[in-house]
């Protein structure tokens, strides 16, 4: 399989079955995709995935064909209708196993069990497919059947413990704890799920004439535990429980500037030294208040505000690197789209749509040199049922369009 460059890709000839909605499993399935993996999206009929529904959509009309949630998710995928609370609809799970060599999907265990995505049934299709399920917390231990969204996946990682901090924390200290924005938790999931379906790839391709699948186990809570270890390590190891006051409460953290917001981030006190001597030296701090911000941190933070609110992002970004101060500007997702770093790397694709039409979408977040990403368009609802079903399975017209009237698909 090759892209539209004709170039090579990463997972030629790598066939997978995504039965997964909203976020984790479809962004672990569009990583595939962009490697060059052909997938198949198999959506409920009528409605669809449910991201379909979520938008954000042109004009804030909803449209189906037209959610920025959908398109983004399901780049390079093919759509088929498939439903498996119908008995036909499991049937044709089976034979659809039979023919792929992965299937990526989102449901606990007792859940994937009555609609006969567990690993034995598909395992019995086809001993050699890879099942690659990412769930809320595993597919094993006392919570693995239970149901949850990202902000309770997120809140299970303890992070959202630690939350709010900077100038949040600082100006509503007694705010209840909150969820990361932009469903980060959910994505860190799709992504660990995808490494992980790619090492079960690679041990499938070295294990030659014994190719037999085996079950890629992927829990939101872990994956979100795993990029915030710090605080359990310090509860293991020095018995401090963390909390946003031990953790950030310190001089610093999101600071106006005249065009908008940076972040001080003063961890030692050499950056706090260096940061009096870049705003020469005023005479309402010292480096003793640096050291105990828990007193004198409130009262730092409201000369800190007035002072950096009179110069400019760029300003306060260059001059505070230039005194070895951590400062950094936040950017508007205005300025990101338009910024010339990811523009110079050809981050950004314009791909046309026969719905939403020619819309530029972010890459993959890694370049390869020898076999580049792909990216192709997000497909309609069932766009590709004639293909899969009567070009992969043998199925005449006349039959698929019973297993419709039958609501199979």
């Amino acid at each position: 399989m090759t892209n539209a460059n004709s170039s090579p890709v990463a997972l030629p000839n790598l066939r997978v079955l995504e039965v997964a909605s909203l976020i984790p499993g479809p962004y672990c399935g569009k990583l595939l995709a962009s490697l060059g993996a052909e997938v198949f999206k198999a959506e409920p009929p009528g409605g669809g995935d449910p991201s379909r529904r979520r938008g954000p959509f042109p004009d804030d009309v909803p449209h189906p064909e037209r959610s920025g949630l959908f398109l983004y998710l399901n780049t390079g995928k093919k759509s088929i209708t498939l439903d498996l609370h119908n008995p036909a609809g499991r049937d044709l799970l089976r034979q659809l196993a039979a023919q792929v060599d992965m299937v990526v999907h989102d449901r606990t265990p007792t859940n994937a069990a009555a609609v006969g995505l567990d690993s034995d049934s598909l395992l019995a299709a086809n001993p050699d497919v890879i099942v690659t399920a990412v769930t809320p917390f595993g597919s094993s231990g006392p919570y693995a059947d239970y149901r949850a969204g990202h902000l309770a996946a997120f809140h299970a990682g303890g992070e959202g413990w630690l939350l709010p901090n900077g100038l949040a924390l600082d100006t509503f200290p007694d705010r209840p704890p909150i969820v990361a924005g932009a469903n980060m938790g959910d994505y860190q999931a799709g992504l660990t799920a995808a490494v992980g379906a790619v090492a079960a790839v690679y041990h499938r391709l070295e294990a030659e004439g014994n190719r037999r699948g085996q079950t890629v186990d992927a829990s939101a809570q872990e994956a979100q535990l795993s990029v915030g270890y710090m605080p359990i390590q310090r509860h293991e190891s020095e018995g401090i429980t963390e909390d946003r006051f031990s953790r950030y409460f310190r001089v610093g953290g999101v600071l106006p500037a005249s065009d908008g917001y940076v972040e001080l981030l003063t961890l030692e006190s050499r950056q706090f030294d260096g940061l009096l001597n870049f705003m020469g030296n005023p005479d309402w701090a010292t480096s003793e208040m640096f050291r105990d911000p828990a007193t004198h941190g409130p009262a730092l933070n409201r000369h800190l505000r007035e002072w950096f609110s009179r110069h400019t992002r760029e300003w306060l970004y260059a001059e505070g690197q230039a005194h070895g101060v951590p400062i950094s500007p936040y950017y508007t997702p205005a300025e990101v789209f338009q910024s010339p770093q990811q523009r110079q790397r050809g981050f950004y694709t314009e791909v046309d749509h026969p719905e939403a039409g020619s819309l530029e979408y972010t890459g993959a977040p890694f370049q390869l040199s020898e076999t580049p990403t792909t990216l192709a368009r997000a497909p309609l609802l069932g766009e590709h049922n004639a293909e899969v079903y009567c070009g992969l399975l043998g199925y005449a017209a006349l039959e698929l369009a019973a297993l419709g009237r039958a609501g199979a698909v």
